[in-house]
């Protein structure tokens, strides 16, 4: 591998890092904003879905345009749409424009992931299923120590607008790298394509579509866990365990499992199905009344079985439709972003009618859902739009 790849994708890493460092240290700080404009714990949901309707729509959008006029660019203007939305949100007075923040953080960190995504792709197509989840690995390591640095830093006096800064001001000279990493290769130019909406082109093809909805059920089903942690281990109204540890040990199964990934690219496929398999299997259990100890080493379980499913889907669609690899991903994370507000809300409301163990359904079987889809692809591979 040549410097130039090396510092790419120390660049690349070091950026996953921070987004899942900046992610984490939003969602331990969501209760103090609240409590600094007077809100209710009902209000924790605008903000939440304010950072994913910012992933929902900007994505897409740069993705397409990161196919036509590069994704270097495009990479450094989210860079600073995403501190600009920091810097709003940590200076805001009122709750309107801290809302314009927030959906400015969402709508650069995520369109930031999804390009280097499709980059990882363009720069090393053979091998972008072990750096996908590589970088991803990067990513979760940033999401568990997240809240660590928010509570660090709170102890030493800094209130939340202060350590939003300090995330920005971590942001800016990471941002400054992006001039280092690799030029982009030449767009899509051909006379049959470059006046259409590279999008419309992808979503009616049968392959991106099953890899999207592939996405889709897949983060509803990760999320729709995540969320659903603390409610597990609290229900009949005792705590018998904190959540947050139960949640750090699902983030360890994650880290874990997309090491091994990377490590056994070369089967990436089989790796793909039996992560998928097995997370129906350790959800399905999840459904049943266990001792706290086993119950735990089953979330641990779930997410060592969901942590290679994003990454390799990612890689699997960005190879598929190289190119048109930055809509592609854009595209991709878009799916995910809309998984990731529906299926917890459905879980939600399964869990106030049955209880949390029953709701665990609804991450079988958006996971089952998931392992059909994809298991659909892989019949679709040869007919692929490259």
């Amino acid at each position: 591998m040549s410097v130039i790849m090396r510092r790419f994708y120390v660049i690349c890493f070091m950026f996953m890092l921070l987004l899942g460092i900046n992610l984490s240290v939003y969602q331990s700080i969501i209760l103090d904003i609240n409590t600094f404009f007077g809100l209710d714990g009902a209000s924790t949901g605008l903000f939440i879905a304010l950072y994913c309707l910012g992933s929902l729509i900007t994505p897409t959008l740069a993705g397409e345009l990161s196919d036509r006029v590069g994704k270097k660019k495009v990479l450094m203007v989210s860079c600073v749409v995403f501190i600009v939305g920091i810097a709003i949100v940590s200076q805001s007075g009122s709750i309107i424009t801290c809302c314009i923040g927030i959906f400015l953080i969402g709508s650069g960190s995520c369109t930031i992931e999804g390009i280097f995504s499709a980059k990882i792709t363009d720069e090393n197509p053979q091998s972008s299923e072990k750096l996908m989840n590589f970088s991803q690995l990067f990513f979760c390591v940033g999401a568990v120590a997240g809240p660590m640095l928010a509570l660090f830093m709170k102890s030493l006096g800094a209130d939340w607008q202060t350590i939003m800064l300090i995330v920005a001001a971590i942001f800016m000279p990471a941002s400054i790298s992006l001039f280092w990493i690799p030029g982009d290769k030449k767009a899509s130019s051909e006379p049959s394509t470059q006046n259409k909406a590279y999008s419309l082109i992808l979503i009616k093809n049968a392959k991106f579509l099953l890899f999207f909805f592939s996405m889709l059920f897949y983060i509803g089903a990760e999320v729709s866990v995540a969320f659903s942690i603390t409610g597990y281990f609290s229900e009949g109204g005792q705590t018998v365990i904190s959540g947050e540890i139960v949640l750090s040990l699902f983030w360890a199964g994650m880290i874990i499992g997309r090491l091994i990934a990377g490590i056994l690219h070369k089967l990436s496929d089989k790796v793909m199905i039996i992560c998928l398999i097995t997370g129906v299997v350790f959800s399905s259990l999840l459904q049943f009344k266990f001792q706290t100890v086993i119950s735990m080493v089953l979330f641990f379980l779930l997410g060592l079985s969901f942590s290679a499913v994003w990454p390799l889907l990612m890689a699997f669609c960005t190879q598929a439709f190289t190119r048109y690899s930055g809509t592609a991903g854009g595209l991709m994370v878009m799916g995910g972003s809309v998984g990731g507000m529906t299926f917890p809300a459905l879980m939600g409301a399964v869990a106030g009618v049955a209880g949390a163990r029953a709701a665990m359904v609804v991450s079988t079987g958006a996971t089952a859902v998931t392992l059909v889809l994809y298991l659909l692809s892989r019949t679709k591979r040869a007919n692929c739009v490259t």
